[in-house]
């Protein structure tokens, strides 16, 4: 079944038109639908997105301090009206 061929079902815009587009773009931003899509193309979904796909990656995700990074001293300051906005905390 090809889009050239015209042997496609009824009901499915191609995936070249506008409204095909559209559609690929609600499927892309919806994780419950792309997990439809993924089993419909034989695929296996998984939400975790990345480099490493290692089982040990997964495994210790949810241990990942995430806030470390906000806590680090920035390397610049930001001056507003003359006064830079650190010398508060100071």
């Amino acid at each position: 079944m090809s889009w050239a061929d015209g042997k496609h079902q009824k009901g499915i815009p191609n995936p070249k038109s506008a409204e095909g587009k559209k559609l690929e773009k609600i499927v892309s931003n919806t994780p419950a639908l792309k997990k439809l899509r993924a089993s419909s193309n034989g695929e296996k979904y998984n939400e975790i997105v990345s480099a490493d796909n290692s089982e040990e990656y997964k495994a210790n995700y949810d241990k990942i301090d995430w806030t470390g990074l906000r806590n680090e001293k920035k390397s610049y300051r930001v001056k507003v009206n003359g006064k830079y906005i650190d010398e508060d905390e100071e």
